[in-house]
This record gives C-alpha cells, structure tokens and sequence, in this order.
C-alpha cells in the first residue's frame, strides 16, 4: 500500500519532467512569466500532481485511496489555513514599516486601527477600528483562500491529499515533509528562474529562498493536515498564500536605499519560525497502523 522508493521516485521524477516541459512551453510561447496570457499554462500545470496522483491510485495502487482523507474531523482547521498566510504578510509588513523600509499602498495604521486605502476587502475601505478592520481582513482571508482554493486545489490533492502519507511512512516526518517541499518547490524551477516570483534575484530565488519557503511551508500545512486529517486545510492555506499574502506583500512600497529582497527575507524569516513551532507539536504519525482497515497490509509493507 505505502510507496516503494522506486515507486516514488518514478512518480515525483515523472511529475517534474512533465511540469517543467508545461513551463518549458508557456516560456516559448507566451515570454512574459507576468503576462495573462501566462495564467492558462499555471493554471492548467497546477493540476499535474492531481492527475498523476489518480492515474496512480487508480491503475497501480487502488488500495491506497483508503488513506486519502477528505473529511476534516474539526472544521478550525480550515479557517486556520486560511488566516495563516495573512497573519505571515501583516507580520512582514509591520516589521517593514516599523524599519522605517516604506509604506503600504492598501494601509495607513494609527494607534486606533487603519485606514483601508485601495483592495478587494470584503467589509470595505476607510477608516477602521483594529477589531472592524482584524474582521475585514479575516473575513477577505478566507474568501481569497476559496476562491483561489479552485485551483490549488489541483496541487494539494497530490502533495497533502497523495504524497505526504506515503513519503512521511517511507522517509519519517522531519525528511519525508522536507522532500516533499523541495520536490513542491523545484517543480516551479523553469518559472522561478524566469522571474516569475523574484524578479530582482531569480537564480536566489529559485535555488535557494522558494526552497527554504516552501519547506518551510510544507511543515505549516503538515501540521494543519495532520490536526484535521485532510488535505483541505493546505488547500485553502495555499489559495490564501496565493492571494491575501502575495497581495499584501505586494502593496509594500520600499524606499530607494532599501534592498528589494529586504521585506522578502523577513516575510521567509517568519514562516521559517512558524514552520519550526509546527514541528515542535506536529504528530509524528500520520496515520497508526490500528487506524488502518483490518483488510489492508500494514504501513511497513511496500506497495
């Protein structure tokens, strides 16, 4: 039932060569990794972990779909996931601003709340008292996470829903989440290395800052998905990175002495401390063996 090493060395080998051939192909095409008309190739390469995680279950593993888990057993879980990656945004930014690094062109702050300048909030722009303007920004949180959950939904029932189980029974907690956001994060490599999410520092980034990222996520969503027993916490989690944390980030206006990476490293620095207190509480099984059908093979058993 578990995966062989083979087997998931096929399969996450597999996976890449395919996805990167996706972005191998929108580059060639479209050029610009910010144009628009690059979305459709994202969007569509999004769901090749999906695909290949069903094709696997299946044809080659039908056994294994038992240990796919879509019901979240506490529902906090999920607004949870969602709320995370603003908390991780407003953190950076407040210790931007508080560096006196620039401003932010959604948010002007005062001792008594914010005033909300420009963005999709759900509950409004102007001036808000911190409980009112805290609500806007929960409530629009987990919105973003929902709607841009459509689509990530595509990456996190193969990495959370699929992978994680097996590579954490094959490799152990602490390596088996650490591959598994390493391979999350060199499977955007031909992207990332266009600029697609560090402009200023493309081969930084993408060989060294999204790895660290992404790992460090990985132990984030590890610890959601473990506490809910569901992938639908990553989902939502990783619709509101896409969306109220990128979005946030994004509205940062820096000073003209200030290293563009500076608002960067200190947004990895404190999800690196958030994804080391997740190890710290994990659950180091995902799944005992008495927890399985009397009828499946044990998890020690390969495939």
């Amino acid at each position: 039932m578990i995966m062989s090493s083979r087997a998931l060395a096929l399969f996450l080998g597999s996976l890449l060569l395919v996805n990167w051939s996706v972005q191998g192909a929108a580059l060639c095409v479209v050029g610009d990794v910010h144009s628009n008309a690059m979305a459709p190739w994202l969007i569509g390469g999004m769901f090749t972990p999906t695909l290949w995680s069903i094709a696997y279950l299946t044809f080659l593993n039908r056994k294994a779909w038992t240990l796919v888990r879509f019901q979240p057993c506490n529902p906090i879980y999920l607004v949870l996931a969602a709320l995370i990656p603003a908390a991780i945004a407003f953190a950076a930014l407040a210790i931007a601003i508080n560096q006196s690094w620039g401003s932010s062109s959604y948010f002007s702050f005062s001792a008594n709340g914010a005033d909300v300048l420009r963005g999709p909030w759900l509950l409004g722009r102007g001036v808000q008292g911190w409980g009112f303007f805290v609500a806007n920004v929960a409530s629009t949180a987990v919105l973003f996470a929902c709607v841009n959950g459509l689509a990530a939904v595509g990456e996190e029932f193969g990495w959370r829903g699929v992978l994680q189980h097996h590579i954490v029974n094959r490799f152990g907690f602490m390596r088996g989440v650490a591959l598994l956001g390493f391979v999350w994060a060199i499977w955007h490599l031909p992207i990332n290395l266009a600029g697609y999410n560090y402009p200023e520092a493309p081969v930084l980034g993408a060989l060294v800052l999204f790895p660290i990222e992404l790992i460090a996520v990985s132990f984030i969503m590890a610890w959601l998905t473990l506490k809910a027993r569901s992938f639908w916490p990553a989902v939502l989690m990783h619709g509101s990175f896409n969306g109220i944390e990128q979005g946030v980030m994004s509205s940062l206006r820096l000073g003209v002495h200030v290293p563009p990476l500076a608002p960067v490293l200190v947004q990895l620095a404190v999800t690196v401390v958030l994804a080391l207190i997740c190890i710290v509480v994990a659950p180091r099984r995902e799944c005992r063996v008495d927890e399985l059908p009397e009828d499946l093979p044990s998890p020690a058993r390969v495939e």
